[in-house]
Order: C-alpha cells, then structure tokens, then sequence
C-alpha cells in the first residue's frame, strides 16, 4: 500500500528524545517458553547454506532489520541487522490484516459475529446512502478481497487521502463505487479490512485493540504493542500494528498448531483452515484466504509492505519471521531461494565449522561494521550546508524548512519546520553510525545519519526504522536541489531548495 500522505502524519509526532543504545538489546526480558533454541543442522537446516544469508544482505544492500527460522519449535537462526534490534517493536504493516482476521474469527467462535456470511450492511444501519455491492456483500467478500469495489493497487493513494479527511469513514467506504459483483473478482482493497475493524467494534464493544489484547494477545503471551487509531478509536485494520519479531514468531505458531496454544483453543481450527486455505486463486496457482496469502496446500504468509512476513510451512512444521524496510523477499537467488534451499526433511550432519561462522556473522550484523561504509570528505563544503536555513517547495514529507545544526562534529541537530509552524530537532550523526529517536506515544524508533556522497551533495538518511520506511533526502548544493527518495513508498521528488539568507 502506498500512502504518502501517512509520511506526514508520521513526521510530525515524532519527539526529541534520544532512544538506548543498541547495547540494551537483552534476550532476557523476553518470554521464551514458547521456543528452545535449536541447532541447524539437527531441525534439518544446512548452516552453510545460510550462511550465504550474509553476504546477500551486504553486497545486495537488502534492507532487512530482523529474520528468524523455527523449526520444530526450536529456533535455528536468529540475526538482527544494524541499525536494528530485536527489543523495538516492529510496523507490521498489511501483516496486520492477518491479525484482524484471526480477530474476526475469535469474533465468530465467541458468538459476537454469527458467521463470516452475515451481510456487512447489517452492521452499519445508520448508513442509508451506498453503493450497489452492499445490498448483498457480505464479511466473507471483505475478508477474501473479493468486495468489488473500485478500490485497489491504482487508486488506493488517492482513496486514501480523501478517507483521512473524511468525517466518517464507514460512510465514504461504503460510497465507493462498485465495478465487480462481491465474491467474484479479487482486488487487494484495505479498505475492507477497516470496514473489518468497524465491525468487530460494533459488535464486541471493544476496539479492535482491546479485543486483540483480550483473547489473542494475552493468551500467547504477547505483552507490547501499539496499534495506530482513528479519532473514533477503532485501529486500523489493514495495517499499523506494531510488535516485536518474536511476538510474531508466536502468531506463526498459533497457526501451525492450528490456532491451539499449549492446549487451549484460541482460533478454532476451523476458522484457520478457512483463513489460510485457498479461496481465491490465481492463475499461477497461488492464492488468498481470509487476509492471507496461500502458496500451495501447506504453506502460507502474513505479508507487508516493505519485507514484513509471517510464513507457515505445515509440511516442514516451519516458521519464518522477517521484519524490513523494503526488498523483494522473493527475488530470485534471494532470502526465499536461500532459505528454502537451505532446508531439508530430515536431520543432517552437523557443520561445527558452518554454524561457528553464522554466530559470527550474526553478532558483526547487529554492529556498526555490519554495513557498508560511507564515503568521508574532509574538505566537504560544510560551510555551505550546515547552520542555515532552507526553504523547501512542496513535497512528501511535508517539510517546509530545515537547518542542519552543528556545535561539534558529533553534536549536529537536524531541525525541520513543518507548515504548521512545528519545530523537531532531531540527533544528527555524520557517518557510518546511526543516531536515534524515540516516539514516546507509539514506541517507535527512528535512526538518523548524514553523509556526503562528493564534496558537494550531502545525504540524510532518514531511516523510519521500525515504522519501515528509510527515505533519503539528498542535498546537491551546486545545483540547489534536493531529492527526497523513499522505496516502499514510491516517493521520488526533486525540488528547488533557496536559503533564507541568514546563518
């Protein structure tokens, strides 16, 4: 999903406090109980075929933050990557989708919704005025993406922008124009799943969030999360749940076991063959269930934007968790090959040598060094940057001007001026490390660093972090332009900068 509107929304609560350091990355304040640490080789898993993992993520620069393999319950590979680390909590992005439907079927299972046939429009009474499809749409078809609206990859952006603005939200979806008959045409639409939300509020009484936190999250023992709200206080439900990789490790094994947790039923079992099952199919044999992506008969995913996945295996009782900030998890020769080559039915013989060297290769991924370096010039022209005012014409981040800040090398602020008059300084490393901020209201975490690429054109590295994206923003001062880039979102502006004439 593309939304640069939410770049804005996403800047301007950001606050100045500076986050830990890295080195309060502490296994210990995690529950483990649900996994053991394993050995590669006896869950069937050849290290030195995953060692090959490292040097893809360094000389492919794949923006991956976390990935973890479970097999058997046991977890067999487990590497964060700088700047990284496994104690914040993780944007899911649509990964969330997932989630809301394992919520829609503890729903049903609960008898607060009778069945996923119920029609959607039963729900929302007070809506007199809307689109043919919601005569006869039912849960089923927004579960299934299967709703026939006019809402989709080309237009979402725009539907978006306007849904934001709009004073109520169920009223505008349902307004939606209608191209296709429910149950007949797949169209990956997120709005569906926030008419998903709206439904397990009304139902339940609860927030989706409070809802989640009841019966899916304290039962599998996850215990931090935040999950971003509209101003009526229903969650999204296609998107913007944040929790640790470890607490989406425990999602996956909820689902390899059939939504049972250490014996207690929490999805019923039926409700997740359903979900994770083919009901829609591609014409490469693919498919998609209630708010998951099937790959065959015995393997499924949760996926977002920017490499966020939950993959279940049946056939090799296997969980793959990663978390990113944007690559193609299945580019050819990528993460998915490697992994899936990597694996095996049965146990192997072990590879000391081979599993020495992944540890090694996971404690320098976690550090500094585990990046490529960044170029330095010491006669860059700091002078003509540094400590003055820009003025910025129009543009995704909504940055109106900017000053890079400097008493010390090692003391810089990057302080940004939104239209509204806001002010944020933000820490400012000059290098290869990372500086960080902390979002006290969700917990997110941002990194921050500045580099120049010659002795004219100065990089920030915005990096979002756990919020997915890492925008660039590139000054080029013979020119007098900026480019803001950012991948997951498809941003690419270039616009004029002009100083304020003040130092």
């Amino acid at each position: 999903m593309t939304q640069k509107l939410l770049l804005y929304f996403i800047l301007v609560i950001f606050c100045t406090e500076p986050v830990f350091s890295q080195s309060q990355n502490n296994k210990n304040n995690y529950n483990f109980s649900a996994f053991q640490t394993g050995e590669a080789e006896e869950e069937g898993f050849s290290s030195s075929k995953l060692n090959a993992i490292f040097p893809y993520v360094r000389n492919q620069q794949v923006n991956v933050h976390s990935l973890m393999i479970i097999r058997n319950d046991k977890i067999v590979f487990d590497a964060c990557f700088y700047p990284y680390t496994e104690s914040w909590q993780h944007d899911i992005a649509s990964c969330t989708k997932s989630i809301t439907s394992l919520l829609i079927g503890i729903a049903i299972d609960k008898g607060f919704i009778h069945n996923e046939n119920e029609l959607v429009k039963n729900y929302f009474p007070e809506i007199r005025s809307y689109s043919k499809n919601f005569q006869i749409l039912t849960i089923k078809d927004l579960l299934t993406m299967t709703s026939g609206l006019d809402c989709g990859g080309d237009n979402e952006e725009v539907l978006f922008s306007r849904l934001f603005k709009a004073p109520d939200w169920p009223a505008y979806i349902f307004n939606i124009p209608s191209v296709n008959d429910p149950g007949k045409h797949f169209s990956y639409c997120s709005c569906n799943f926030y008419l998903l939300a709206e439904i397990l509020y009304r139902s339940t009484k609860l927030s989706p969030e409070k809802f989640a936190d009841k019966y899916l999250f304290k039962p599998i023992g996850i215990k931090n999360f935040y999950w971003t709200k509209n101003n009526k206080g229903v969650n999204y439900g296609w998107g913007d749940l944040a929790i640790k990789p470890y607490d989406m490790a425990k999602i996956g094994r909820l689902l390899l076991n059939n939504g049972k947790w250490n014996g207690v039923q929490v999805v019923s079992e039926g409700y997740i063959r359903k979900a994770t099952g083919m009901q829609v199919v591609f014409d490469d044999h693919k498919g998609y269930g209630y708010g998951f992506w099937v790959d065959n008969d015995h393997s499924f995913n949760a996926v977002g934007r920017g490499g966020q996945r939950i993959h279940v295996d049946r056939l090799y009782n296997a969980i793959v968790v990663a978390t990113g900030g944007g690559y193609d998890w299945d580019e050819k020769g990528g993460l998915s090959d490697i992994i899936g080559s990597s694996i095996h039915q049965d146990a192997l013989n072990k590879n000391q040598s081979a599993a020495d060297s992944i540890k090694l290769a996971i404690a320098n991924a976690a550090k500094v060094s585990g990046i490529l370096p960044v170029e330095s010039f010491a006669n860059a022209h700091q002078d003509g940057l540094f400590d003055r005012t820009l003025i910025f014409e129009k543009n995704s981040l909504n940055i109106s001007a900017a000053r890079i800040v400097t008493s010390g090398y090692n003391d810089t602020v990057f302080k940004v001026t939104d239209p509204s008059g806001k002010i944020i300084n933000y820490p400012l490393s000059i290098g290869k490390k990372y500086r960080y901020y902390k979002d006290t209201s969700s917990s997110h975490v941002y990194a921050i660093r500045g580099y120049w690429k010659s002795q004219d054109d100065f990089v920030i590295d915005f990096n979002m972090l756990t919020k997915i994206d890492d925008c660039k923003i590139d000054f080029k001062l013979k020119e007098d332009q900026v480019t803001i880039t950012e991948g997951t979102q498809g941003i690419n502006d270039k616009l004029r900068v002009r100083f304020d004439g003040n130092k």
